[in-house]
Formats: C-alpha cells, sequence, structure tokens
C-alpha cells in the first residue's frame, strides 16, 4: 500500500498549481510594496518640487541662489541630498521671464531603493523618481537709482579712470559714464540699489578719447548702496569708492516701462504775472494745481504748492534762496520743456537757468493716491536721441519723496555744497552728483516675494 501511494501520480497538478499560486501572489505582494513605495516617493518628490521651485522663486527676486534656496526647501521637507540610495537630487532653472513676472523650475530626483524590482533586475535598485514644478515671482527693482543710456555722457572735470577694479589708470580721456560723482560728491543709498546701464568699456574704439565706466567715482567722490550693477565701473586715484563692489552685468532695463499712467494732458495756461515778469519783489506765493506756461521763481521767498497736478510747458526754474514746499504733487515736464543739448550745457559752478536753482531748496512729497500716486517729477521728453537736461541745484538742504522719472533726460543732482534727503526711486538717462554735493536716498522697494509676489505656476 506504501509502494502504492508513492507511485501514485493523482493530486501533483493540485500541489504545483498551488506553489505557482503561493510565487505568482508573493510576486503581486512584493511588486505592491515596491509600488506603494514608489507611489509615496512620487508625493514626496512633488511636494519637495514645489517647495523647492516656490523657494527658488523667492531666491530669485531678492539676489539668493536658486539651486541653493531649492535644495534647502527639499532638505526641509525630509530629503537627504546626493546620489546614493535614498537620497535625492534637486536642481533649478532660470525660464523664460515676463514684462512683470519671472519663472523658475525646480526639479527633484529621488533615488528610491526597491525590493521586488531590484531582484529581477538590479538596474531596479535604484528607480529614479522625478517631480518638477514652476513658480513665478514679480519682477520688481529694488534699485532706487536707475540709469538707461548705453553710451553714457561725460563726466565733467573727470580725464582718469581705473576701470573695473583695475589699478592701471586711463590718463586724459573724457570719461562716460550712466551714474557718477564729482568733486567729493556722495551718493548714500543703504537701502536700495544702483543700476547703471552702459556704457561698457567697449563702447569706445581706440584712439576716441574716449572712455566708458558706467558707475563712476570720481574727484574723492564715493558712491554706497546696498547693490551696485554695471557692465563697467571705474574710480580715480584720489580716494574714491564705490561700495558695494559692483556686479558686472548687463542692464534689466527701465523698471517703470509698462507700469506709468497715461501721460497728462496740458490745460489752459495759467501764467501770474509775478512768475512771468519775475517782479515777485521777494513776497510768499501760493499757487494751484494746472497748466503753467513759464514757472519762475525769481525773487520769490517762498513757494507753496497746492496738492495735485502741476503741467509745465514752456520752462520750468526757480531762483537761489527760495523754499518751495508742495505735499501731494505731482510736477509733468512736457515733452520739449526743459532745454535740449543746444540750450544747457554743465559748467562747474554755474547757474542753473533749467531745473532747480543753486541755493533752492525744496520740500516735495508725492500723492499717496489717485492716478498719480508716488510720482513727484515726471518729465515727458520723448526723444531718447536728443536729452533733456535737468538740474537739481546743490547749496541747500533738500527733502524728496517720490518717484522722478525722466527716462530721456540727463539729471544733475546737486551742483554745490548741500544734502538732499530723498526718498524716490530715479530713473533717468543719466544722473550725475556734482559739486560737493550729497544724495541720501532712503528708499526702500515695497512688495517683492514675501507679499504674495511669489505664486505656484505649475
Amino acid at each position: 500500500m506504501n509502494m502504492r501511494l508513492i507511485k501514485d501520480e493523482r493530486g501533483q497538478a493540485t500541489v504545483f498549481m498551488a506553489l505557482c499560486l503561493a510565487i505568482f501572489l508573493f510576486g503581486f505582494f512584493a511588486l505592491a510594496i515596491d509600488a506603494g513605495m514608489l507611489y509615496h516617493q512620487k508625493r514626496l518628490a512633488q511636494t519637495a518640487a514645489d517647495a523647492g521651485a516656490l523657494a527658488a522663486a523667492a531666491g530669485e527676486s531678492s539676489g539668493v541662489n536658486i539651486t541653493s534656496s531649492a535644495q534647502t526647501a527639499a532638505t526641509q521637507n525630509g530629503l537627504t541630498l546626493g546620489t546614493g540610495k535614498g537620497q535625492a537630487t534637486v536642481t533649478a532653472a532660470l525660464l523664460n521671464s515676463g514684462s512683470s513676472l519671472g519663472y523658475v523650475q525646480a526639479t527633484v530626483t529621488i533615488h528610491s531603493p526597491t525590493v521586488f524590482l531590484g531582484m529581477v533586475n538590479p538596474s531596479f535598485n535604484p528607480m529614479n523618481i522625478t517631480a518638477s514644478a514652476e513658480a513665478s515671482y514679480t519682477i520688481s527693482s529694488n534699485a532706487c537709482f536707475t540709469a538707461l543710456s548705453p553710451n553714457g555722457s561725460a563726466v565733467p572735470n573727470a580725464s582718469g579712470v581705473e576701470t573695473d577694479g583695475s589699478t592701471s589708470m586711463t590718463w586724459n580721456t573724457t570719461v562716460m559714464s550712466d551714474i557718477a560723482t564729482e568733486g567729493n560728491s556722495q551718493i548714500k543709498a543703504p537701502n536700495c540699489g544702483i543700476q547703471a546701464c552702459g556704457p561698457s568699456t567697449s563702447t569706445y574704439g581706440s584712439g576716441s578719447g574716449k572712455t566708458g565706466a558706467a558707475l563712476y567715482a570720481w574727484g574723492s567722490g564715493n558712491i554706497t548702496a546696498e547693490s551696485n550693477t554695471a557692465p563697467s565701473y571705474g574710480t580715480d586715484n584720489s580716494g574714491s569708492k564705490i561700495t558695494t563692489t559692483p556686479t558686472l552685468g548687463s542692464c534689466s532695463g527701465d523698471p517703470m516701462a509698462g507700469k506709468m499712467p497715461t501721460a497728462p494732458t496740458a490745460g489752459s495756461c495759467i501764467d501770474p504775472s509775478w512768475m512771468k515778469n519775475n517782479t515777485a519783489g521777494g513776497a510768499a506765493e501760493t499757487i494751484s494745481p494746472g497748466t503753467y506756461c513759464n514757472f519762475n521763481t525769481s525773487n520769490v521767498s517762498t513757494l507753496t504748492m497746492q496738492p495735485g497736478l502741476y503741467v509745465i510747458t514752456t520752462t520750468f526754474s526757480t531762483n537761489s534762496g527760495t523754499t518751495i514746499t508742495g505735499n501731494g504733487v505731482t510736477i509733468y515736464l512736457a515733452n520739449g520743456v526743459i532745454a535740449n543739448s543746444g540750450n544747457y550745457t554743465y559748467v562747474s559752478g554755474g547757474a542753473t537757468p533749467y531745473g532747480v536753482g543753486n541755493g533752492t531748496t525744496l520740500n516735495i512729497s508725492a500723492p499717496t493716491s489717485g492716478p498719480y500716486a508716488g510720482i513727484a517729477i515726471w518729465d515727458g521728453n520723448s526723444s531718447s536721441t536728443t536729452p533733456d537736461t535737468f538740474t537739481f541745484g546743490g547749496g541747500a538742504s533738500s527733502t524728496f519723496t517720490g518717484t522722478i522719472y525722466a527716462p530721456n533726460t540727463n539729471l544733475v543732482l546737486g551742483n554745490g555744497s548741500g544734502t538732499s534727503t530723498m526718498s524716490s526711486s530715479i530713473v533717468a538717462n543719466t544722473i550725475m552728483v556734482l559739486g560737493g554735493s550729497t544724495i541720501q536716498n532712503g528708499y526702500s522697494a515695497g512688495g517683492g516675494a514675501g507679499n504674495g509676489g511669489v505664486n505656484l505656476a505649475e
């Protein structure tokens, strides 16, 4: 009987099927474990990518390296950086940007270990699980001095320059610059940046008699800002300094482009006899908003400007010794008001035929609401090839709050000793601080990533 049982083959198929089914079920069970692990890793990678993209966008908007920002966010979400099993690789890249929004992409790859798949094929252990995310950030310039000229204008009196940190001095040449100090003048911008768009040192060929220093401190002048960006920079050897050391880079352009309101339209001309004929006799005057053909404060002791919009259509000139006060004021200089290059040439220590005269005390603040909110002075010159020249004279202490928007105008800030305290974003063709003046700009950009400027895009 025992022999018959041993030789009996009935039921073998059942045992074989049971063994196959057990292996099959074990395979499904192991595959389910791997799939569950990989799904969990995929969700972890996506979470880290989302956080990394937001961190990279915030980093880019504030000048911090985007890859390190994304990696920090990934580690804060439980990942360990590296290429080994169980570790993750995190990268970030800038994408194409629009006029107001920039985009970054963060990519997270987790090198996930497996159980069953690795037994079937060693190349599946680890499995690379990748997720990516895109985030946008608001493009807002922190610059409070922006000069847009690609070629610059001549710095008065300057004849020598050490370019881009070199100790080799170029002598007997005209120095072309976008932003410059001369004659012991000072630019102080502790909470904001300075951006000069040109020129580069290669702009002017050999033998041209010109050299470029887009950001330039001359004659014991100093430039101090939270950040400095320019395609070139320079000082002379009189002890002039630029702090912080400029970053050599291309210009991001006009930060106000596309953000300005519709330009004002001139109305009926208001032309007070005392303003037109210079017969004020040292009296105090008060004016109301409107269109003025000629703005002239000769022999006016104090001028009070009522809140509102002032459109100037012909000339703008103030007198030495006049105090001008205006809260909630926007001054719009209509196209052609300020002299073009043939009518005004800077002379060291000279008078100011167009602009704010030497010795004028100017206490102006921009409106805080309405269509011209934040705009104090707007030069409407429409020609980039024939820039105006507008001077804020020195020799007196002034306070000024609000944007100065003059993209096609050469601004001269100061033409004599004195300190002007500003809280202004200034956009001009070129900006010169001359004659020992000090410009203290306390502007600090608002908004930014911390106030809703960063959003997950994809």
